[in-house]
């Protein structure tokens, strides 16, 4: 068990960088308690039902706020604007048992009240200004951990949270596991209500 992030020492002592960033208070009260918490997991192929994959690590909030460095300088001839935006990154959930390249990051954006989220995985996403491969996600950090309990982190759910087509003959495989999902989970899983997902599903088809 981890500290809360009430009981954390001020963010500038972690670094300049957050100086000037406000945290909201919802934030402070659904913040990771635990040091980290992940699995990596894939369903059986029993019954005729198509296999698919999930796995999330998150990481405590104290070790988000102690990171030095934002996403990864890989885009090739990066604009000033575009490693100022990876500089602002912040790892929040990854997938280091697979090594699948898939991240969710908090953006540190100073005068930003609610922190932006953003997710990066090996595919063509994103659109200039931003650099490829990255796509804001339309939730806050405490709705991801909600949406998490609903996927458990199966392999793409953070596109039904963006804006993009799936249509693309690349997001096959993607469409064929968040399928999957809606098609066991609800019987697993009765207590939740995935029509939202379903929704979300079909809208970018």
């Amino acid at each position: 068990m981890g500290q809360t992030l009430e009981s954390l020492p001020p963010v500038q002592r972690y670094s300049d960088n957050w100086a000037d960033v406000e945290i909201d208070p919802e934030l402070l009260s659904c913040a990771l308690r635990f040091t980290d918490l992940g699995a990596q997991w894939e369903t059986s192929s029993k019954g005729g039902r198509s296999k698919f994959y999930g796995e999330f690590n998150l990481l405590h909030f104290h070790d988000v706020l102690s990171q030095v460095e934002g996403g990864p300088a890989t885009v090739p001839d990066p604009t000033e604007f575009q490693l100022q935006f990876l500089s602002e990154l912040r790892v929040i959930d990854h997938t280091p048992r697979s090594g699948s390249g898939k991240l969710t990051y908090i953006r540190i954006h100073p005068g930003v009240t609610t922190l932006e989220i953003w997710y990066s995985a090996i595919a063509d996403i994103g659109n200039n200004p931003h650099p490829p491969g990255y796509i804001k996600m339309d939730i806050t950090y405490c709705q991801y951990l909600d949406a998490l309990l609903l996927t458990k982190g199966t392999y793409g759910w953070q596109y039904l949270y963006t804006d993009i087509s799936l249509r693309r003959g690349d997001f096959d495989e993607t469409v064929r596991y968040l399928r999957g999902m809606l098609e066991v989970f609800p019987e697993i899983f009765p207590q939740h209500d995935y029509r939202e997902l379903r929704e979300r599903l079909e809208a970018r088809l």
